[in-house]
């Protein structure tokens, strides 16, 4: 997976703030993790209720430092590229998981760590420095694993989807892009497997 190109248009993240390399935490508390940036958006992605699908919005706030990841190990170290992680946003309910649900992005909350996201950023196996650019990967997207990524809804609902969300290619315009994404998501169905 070394050589797996990931495509600019899913590169779209960034956690921090820095320096050093994001790590993986087994003790989050109200607001002492980090924040998670969208550089297609310029905001902050947190826990904000919204009325309809998950409570998940962008914020301009760059203090709310509410992001935290866990390992399936137990161990506090630093994040890998491509290794599996769980992603939580505050504390509770914090985690994140792939779910149906009606409206929204098929996502809910979890009160135990879910190990099926995938930070990929720099060459695989290594760890990545706070505040790069990354693109977000969940292993249990159906039908097949997908990138997190912007995408603009309804007013009311969080502005987060998939690159298989419905509509998501007709509003990016770019198919070519689309290609890119589409071969780099089976390399990571292969390198994953």
């Amino acid at each position: 997976m070394s050589d797996l190109q990931i495509p600019e248009k899913v590169k779209t993240w960034k956690i921090g703030p820095g320096p050093g390399n994001i790590q993986s935490w087994n003790n989050y508390t109200d607001n002492n993790g980090a924040y998670l940036f969208c550089e297609t958006n310029g905001k902050y992605l947190t826990y904000k209720k919204v009325p309809l699908g998950i409570n998940l919005d962008f914020i301009s706030d760059s203090k709310v430092y509410k992001t935290h990841f866990r390992l399936p190990d137990g161990t506090e170290r630093d994040i890998l590229s491509g290794e599996s992680v769980a992603l939580g946003i505050g504390g509770g309910e914090a985690f994140l998981r792939y779910a149906d649900r009606t409206a929204g992005i098929n996502l809910e909350w979890s009160n135990s760590p879910v190990f099926e996201w995938r930070l990929l950023g720099g060459q695989s196996g290594t760890p990545i420095a706070y505040d790069s650019l990354i693109a977000i990967v969940n292993d249990k997207v159906e039908p097949a694993l997908d990138f997190l990524v912007y995408f603009d809804r309804l007013p009311g609902m969080g502005d987060v989807g998939w690159t298989s969300s419905p509509d998501f290619w007709d509003k990016v315009g770019d198919l070519a892009e689309k290609e890119l994404v589409d071969a780099a998501k089976v390399a990571l169905l292969a390198a994953f497997a």
